[in-house]
């Protein structure tokens, strides 16, 4: 009788401990956007379950074997990048971001109309060196519409529907983490400097920035032609050819961003959402975090809807923009195009930095050469926050703002 009895008791602690087990893995699956810890979870869920019951038993099993099989893929596909950038490049220091700050959390996320999207807030970022210090630390407001703030130059378009009641010239920029402001206080933007010289020249103008980290210009031209008031006497877009690659869906972040289809006439139209499904943007948050973050999802994506010839990113790129400069020329809206090189060594295909600006050009569109350098790799270090992050520093922005502005001045307001 003692034995059966520490029989079911050794059961029982086996059965809890599994149980226990998979409820930290389903948190930790959620908290982390883990899809393998999912699939553990799962696991000894129905491990437990098979334990106990007799009921379906050899179906759990088989469930098991899938999962588990599962599970290790996703692992390996998790890890197989960082093992080999450890056996090609092992004493290469790297940046990462501080997961005690805000910003490295959920809570800074959401997934709006045009892709992944800051919430409403004040952020706390901090990039940190693999090999010892701090790369840089700094606060982002962020706009009940989901973009940053500009302090003192800035637009709420939430308090102010229409640029009536300010009364001000408006310069609308657009673009990625370069146009955000990524490792930079809200006075350290290329919009706050834009304002800023405009005040001391005496003609004031308000700004609103468009720029989220990771964005491209296929958001730019969204939100364009989204139902937000972006009537302004300029609309400003920063780019550069890296830009082509998030157009065509290529890179996993760009997950829940539009997606547009090249036309035989060379513009663009809507054609859905990257690397998405309509029963997937409509589903939970945390679903749709978990769908993104697996390994083996983006896998699936890339093989099966993702082009890897970078000719033809490039292509739907140019597409992109010749739709923007159609779009707003026809709302009779300026358009200026601020360029950056992208390093030489980046392009693979029969593109390079002088056949896209061409291209650009060809399309009556004015572009201004924004890389502060004749090359990419040239740019001098004042320009940049710091070697491991190469976005631009607030003396970079503060130039680039310089150079706009007189452009700009010269309009017919």
């Amino acid at each position: 009788m003692n034995l059966i009895k520490k029989k079911v008791a050794i059961h029982t602690f086996i059965l809890f401990s599994l149980i226990c087990l998979a409820c930290y893995l389903l948190y930790y699956a959620y908290a982390q956007r883990s899809v393998s810890a999912l699939f553990w979870a799962i696991s000894f869920i129905l491990a437990a379950w098979a334990g106990f019951s007799a009921f379906l038993r050899s179906f759990c099993i088989a469930i098991i074997s899938i999962t588990v099989t599962l599970a290790l893929v996703e692992a390996g596909l998790a890890y197989l990048p960082e093992l080999m950038a450890k056996k090609t490049n092992e004493e290469t220091p790297r940046s990462y971001f501080d997961t005690n700050f805000s910003y490295s959390t959920p809570a800074y996320w959401q997934l709006g109309p045009f892709g992944s999207q800051p919430q409403a807030g004040i952020f706390q970022s901090r990039a940190l060196a693999s090999n010892g210090g701090v790369i840089y630390t700094a606060t982002y407001t962020i706009g009940a519409d989901g973009f940053r703030v500009t302090p003192q130059f800035g637009v709420d378009l939430k308090d102010a529907n229409n640029m009536t009641a300010i009364n001000l010239p408006r310069i609308n920029f657009l673009g990625d983490s370069f146009i955000f402001g990524e490792g930079l206080n809200d006075d350290q933007t290329m919009e706050y400097f834009t304002g800023k010289i405009a005040l001391e020249k005496k003609q004031p103008v308000v700004v609103k920035n468009y720029g989220v980290h990771g964005w491209g210009m296929h958001q730019a031209l969204a939100v364009l032609q989204s139902k937000l008031d972006t009537k302004a006497n300029l609309q400003y877009a920063q780019t550069s050819p890296w830009h082509a690659s998030r157009s065509a869906c290529v890179d996993f972040y760009s997950f829940g961003s539009p997606k547009y289809k090249l036309l035989a006439n060379g513009l663009v139209e809507r054609d859905g959402y990257c690397r998405s499904f309509s029963w997937l943007e409509k589903s939970p948050k945390a679903i749709r975090g978990l769908v993104n973050s697996s390994k083996i999802y983006q896998l699936l994506i890339d093989s099966l809807f993702v082009t890897a010839d970078q000719d033809q990113q490039i292509q739907l790129y140019l597409g992109i923009l010749k739709t923007m400069q159609a779009d707003l020329k026809h709302k009779g809206q300026p358009f200026i195009l601020g360029f950056i090189k992208a390093d030489e060594k980046w392009f693979v295909g029969s593109y390079n930095n002088e056949k896209i600006l061409a291209a650009i050009k060809a399309l009556d569109i004015e572009v201004i050469d924004m890389t502060l350098a004749s090359k990419n790799e040239e740019l001098a270090k004042q320009y940049y926050i710091h070697e491991l992050d190469k976005h631009p520093s607030a003396l970079g922005n503060q130039e680039r703002a310089s150079i706009l502005f007189p452009l700009f001045r010269n309009l017919p307001l």
